[in-house]
Order: C-alpha cells, then sequence, then structure tokens
C-alpha cells in the first residue's frame, strides 16, 4: 500500500489538471443533487457493510469525491491520517472533509502508516529489534493515531488500521519484533476505547497473525479486524494459505485485491488500490416496511376503471394515499371511481393524459416516487426496496426485493440505465431516481 507513495505523489499532480475541467462541470452538476446530505452524520470507520473499498494515497477533493460518488462501486474509502511514513500530502484531509463524505453515504477506512518492521527493505522508519522496545513503540503509534482519528472526527468505537509492509516472517528476530509491536497497538487501542485492525501482506503480518492463532497463543491484543494485500484479481475474503479460513470470519476481514491502478469514474481520475470486504455486521437483507405489499408483488400489469386486481388494487391506493392522492380505505380489490380520480390526479401532476388508467408508466413513476438518495453495492433498507420494486415494473422482471443491493440489483440498475441511455454506472444515483420517477421504461 504505502510502498507506492513516492510514485502517485508524482503522478498526482498530473492526475489533477488532466481531471479539471470534468471536475469542475461534475462539481457543478452534482453539488445541487448532494446538498442535502446531513453534514453531521456519524462517521463509519467502517461500520457495517459488505462491498467495495478504495485507498489511495492523498485524500481527494470535494468534487473527485462528488464525481465518485454517485458513478462508481466504491462504498468505502481508505484514508492515511496518521504515521512517520504518511509520505502523501493531505491537504483535503479536514474534520470538515470527513464530516462532509460521511454526510454523502462514504465509509472510512483510517490507516496509520508508521514504522515499519526492522528487516523491511525500503526507506522508513524501522521499529526496534528489541521485542520490549518495540512494543512500548506499537503504543506510541495506537496514541498517535487516536489522536489524529479524534481530531478528524473519528470518534471512539471505530477500527484503525496499522499499516504494516511486507517483510520476510522467516526472519524471526525481525518477526518477534513485528508481532510485538502489533500487540502493543492492539493493547493501547483497546484502552483508548477503539478497535485495532491490521494491514499488511498476506504472506507477512496477516501470515504472522495466523501462526499466532495456530500456536494457541494467549494473551495476545489480536486485532479486530485483518486487512490483507493479495493481488490475485479477485474480490473475495479468501486468503488460504496465508490466512485460515477459520479464523478472522463473520465481518472480520478486507481483502486488497488490486494494486496501483488507475481507475476512471464520472470522469475523475485516480490511482487506486481496490478493496473487498465485510465487516461489522455486513450488508445482509432487511424485513420490509410500509412497503403496501409491493414487496410481494413479481409483475406489475395494467389495472383498467372497475378491473378487479386483488393484490395491485389494493397495492396503487396505498401508494397513492402515501403520496397524497387518495384518502380512505385501500383494501378493497376493484379500481373504483374514488381510486380513478386519484390516479388521474397523479397523472396531472405529471403532465400526462388523465386516463385513470394505471398503466406501466404509472406504476413506474408511482412505486419510484421520494427523495433520491444514491445507492450501490452493499446499501441496505427502505430505499433499496423502493428501488427493487421500482427496476420491477420499469424492466418488466422480477427483481428480487430483499432490501439489499447485491449483484442481481446491480445488474438491474445497468439494464435499466441502458434502456433509457443513461451513464453505464453501477449505482442508482439522482438522474436515475429522475427517469424511474417520470415514468420511464
Amino acid at each position: 500500500m504505502s510502498s507506492l507513495v513516492s510514485r502517485l505523489r508524482t503522478a498526482w499532480a498530473r492526475r489533477l489538471g488532466a481531471a479539471a475541467t470534468g471536475l469542475a462541470l461534475a462539481a457543478g452538476a452534482l453539488a445541487p443533487a448532494l446538498a442535502a446530505s446531513p453534514a453531521s452524520a456519524a462517521v463509519d470507520a467502517p461500520g457495517n457493510f459488505t462491498g467495495l473499498a478504495f485507498d489511495t494515497c492523498t485524500a481527494p477533493t470535494q468534487a473527485q469525491m462528488d464525481a465518485w460518488w454517485v458513478s462508481s462501486p466504491f462504498g468505502a474509502v481508505g484514508i492515511y491520517i496518521s504515521g512517520s511514513s504518511r509520505a502523501c500530502t493531505q491537504a483535503q484531509l479536514t474534520k470538515t472533509w470527513v464530516s462532509t463524505q460521511a454526510g454523502r453515504g462514504w465509509r472510512f477506512l483510517p490507516i496509520h502508516v508508521g514504522m515499519q518492521a526492522p528487516c523491511y527493505g525500503g526507506n522508513k522508519q524501522k521499529m526496534s529489534t528489541n521485542p520490549t522496545t518495540a512494543r512500548a513503540q506499537g503504543v506510541a503509534a495506537a496514541n498517535e493515531s487516536v489522536t489524529a482519528a479524534k481530531t478528524l472526527g473519528i470518534g471512539s468505537g471505530r477500527v484503525l488500521y496499522l499499516d504494516i509492509e511486507w517483510y520476510a516472517i522467516s526472519n524471526t528476530t525481525c518477526n518477534s519484533a513485528v508481532v510485538s509491536f502489533i500487540d502493543g497497538w492492539g493493547s493501547r487501542i483497546a484502552q483508548l476505547g477503539y478497535r485495532s485492525g491490521l494491514y499488511s501482506s498476506a504472506s507477512a503480518a496477516i501470515a504472522a497473525m495466523n501462526q499466532l492463532r495456530d500456536a494457541q497463543v494467549g494473551g495476545y491484543h489480536y486485532p479486530n479486524h485483518l486487512w490483507f494485500a493479495w493481488y490475485n484479481g479477485k474480490a473475495n475474503l479468501a486468503a488460504e494459505p496465508y490466512l485460515d479460513d477459520r479464523y478472522w470470519v463473520d465481518g472480520k476481514r478486507i481483502h486488497q485485491y488490486v494494486g496501483n491502478r488507475l481507475s476512471r469514474y464520472n470522469g475523475v481520475t485516480i490511482n487506486i488500490d481496490l478493496n473487498y470486504m465485510d465487516v461489522g455486521a455486513g450488508s445482509r437483507p432487511t424485513k420490509p416496511k410500509a412497503q403496501c405489499g409491493t414487496q410481494d408483488v413479481t409483475k406489475y400489469r395494467t389495472v383498467r376503471p372497475g378491473q378487479r386486481r386483488p393484490t395491485l388494487a389494493p397495492a396503487s391506493k396505498c401508494l397513492l394515499r402515501q403520496r397524497g392522492y387518495f384518502s380512505g380505505k385501500t383494501t378493497s380489490p376493484v379500481h373504483g371511481a374514488k381510486a380513478q380520480r386519484a390516479v388521474k390526479r397523479f397523472q396531472a401532476a405529471h403532465g400526462w393524459a388523465q386516463t385513470g388508467v394505471i398503466s406501466r408508466r404509472v406504476w413506474v413513476a408511482l412505486l419510484s416516487d421520494g427523495s433520491a438518495p444514491v445507492l450501490k453495492r452493499g446499501s441496505t433498507g427502505k430505499y433499496v426496496y423502493r428501488l427493487q420494486r421500482s427496476l420491477t415494473a420499469a424492466l418488466g422482471r422480477s427483481v428480487p426485493r430483499n432490501g439489499l443491493f447485491d449483484a442481481t440489483t446491480e445488474r438491474a440498475v445497468l439494464d435499466y440505465r441502458k434502456k433509457v441511455k443513461l451513464p453505464a454506472w453501477r449505482t442508482a444515483e439522482p438522474r436515475l431516481w429522475a427517469s424511474l420517477r417520470a415514468g420511464k421504461y
């Protein structure tokens, strides 16, 4: 990770210049759509999430982050918050920057990159070969990291990740020092009310932690999360033979599977590492609430005046009532006169012919009506339900309505975007929501 910083620093200025025009356009277009995000949102570092993350040497500008929030598949970002080996400048990285990204919906992986293994081959500051001294240095690193986290508004209970670059664990003197340093780090992090994470090459400090587990070493302050670098190009959590499948499972792993890649979204290019993560409780399906029974609908048929539709007629009345177009009971299976008048008012509000027929266009607009949050892989909850049921109507096929933005939902989003000629992003963002609310299919 941090072994790339020298090259990244040199390339950064060139990338900023090349992207300036696109960023100005992106910032102007995105600001109104994203302005409503609450600046005081809780900082999830990283919270409960299953999905993709990126990390980069220098914290990106606001315009870059906004451009990527609506267009990229990433839901989390790694930020270098402290450490003597933090080589890149961090002009953007302030408490305001963190709170603004949190308000957008970004999650964070706060990284401390300081002393490295005594046998580390690079030029970074190295820890002592004496295990006792190395442990004390790990405690000092934790103090520094927690101080930086608090300054940035990253509160207690969050995970702070120690960056240990590759070293040869076969060097027993060197490995003993690293193991002691990590123990000091983990112990002090816990004392200060945070949780500890460890980033390293799968064959280095990660394998060392695995060896400790295999040996059933007690009294050791093991990291809560392991973040392993293994550039096999696979966005999964498998780490054998370096990390046994029995250890650090159920929300405790991050896999950095691609390193040092120039990636471009929404006209903005950044040099990043790609990560797949499953942390905390992860992103899981949720139970539907107040969905007017639409969670059970797999096909939205046309409902004509006087027609009997035992599921669709009550659902349409419920949705119309939620939006202020209908009042009274919604249980009747018949699309009666009162419901027809409500549909006509809904159609009039959209500038459509007032037929009273619940057509496919009406269904798409009615099901999607509401706020327009940015959703992507790993998003959960009521807005995902609304997206899934809207896409079920718009695509004319059943999109699973489980409240989890998973691979199937992502595929449906891509198909819909292609159908209505939107950019081929894997996200639901304001432009997609506007298209749905306009009844496009």
